[in-house]
């Protein structure tokens, strides 16, 4: 298996551009101002994240079936996640992935591997319920500014039951209770709505020694 390697070329002066943007949290000002910012930067996410990555490995990891699956990539980027876990061995797939950027969408539609690819800001998912096998999201979950916590209920409401959803997390931001993300969490854990099957802390971004909590997940059947 290929080794994880941090692939986002993102320098110290765009790190402190993000974090400027996103100091207050999930302000509907500070959105627009990050989509701005991910229209700008899109391309030094070209090639995948560290987080991409280590999230296609997990969920390769506990693939049950590996055929015609339906998945959505939540917070989708530049199309990344379908390439690394193709290059996995996860050929007969239909991708769908919903971001926010529209250069990000672009990025990702050049590369021919998503069905379907809208514009969407989260916690919205254009999706019916019980529509995917599984749905995945790299990077973006409690990730100031990029999704609030209703954002994990809507990802559960979209996967069928006993579907597998992976997922990562900021870790101190996760940690941070004024997030709501760990509340939120182990709400939807302890109500059933969702099992953890692996949790796991690794990095996240590298460069600025940034961990992160990984999880896969299967809905319950309730």
């Amino acid at each position: 298996m290929e080794e994880k390697k941090e692939r986002t070329m993102l320098s110290q002066e765009d790190w402190q551009e993000y974090k400027k943007i996103t100091q207050n949290g999930e302000q509907a000002s500070n959105r627009e101002l990050l989509i701005q910012w991910y229209d700008k930067k899109y391309q030094i996410f070209e090639g995948g994240t560290f987080a991409a990555q280590k999230c296609c490995e997990l969920l390769y990891s506990n693939l049950i079936a590996s055929e015609h699956l339906q998945i959505l990539d939540v917070g989708c980027g530049t199309g990344d996640q379908a390439r690394l876990f193709q290059n996995l061995g996860v050929q007969e797939a239909s991708w769908y992935g919903i971001d926010m950027s529209q250069a990000m969408l672009e990025s990702a539609k050049s590369k021919k591997l998503y069905k379907e690819l809208s514009n969407s800001i989260l916690p919205e998912i254009p999706y019916p319920d019980c529509h995917f096998d599984i749905v995945i999201s790299a990077g973006t979950l409690c990730s100031p500014g990029n999704a609030p916590v209703e954002t994990l209920s809507e990802m559960i409401r979209v996967t069928k039951p006993s579907g597998l959803l992976c997922f990562s997390y900021r870790l101190n931001w996760f940690e941070n209770e004024e997030s709501g993300w760990k509340k939120t969490h182990e709400q939807l854990v302890k109500k059933g709505l969702m099992k953890e099957l692996v949790r796991q802390i690794d990095a996240y971004i590298p460069s600025q020694n940034i961990s992160g909590l990984y999880f896969v997940c299967q809905k319950g059947q309730l």
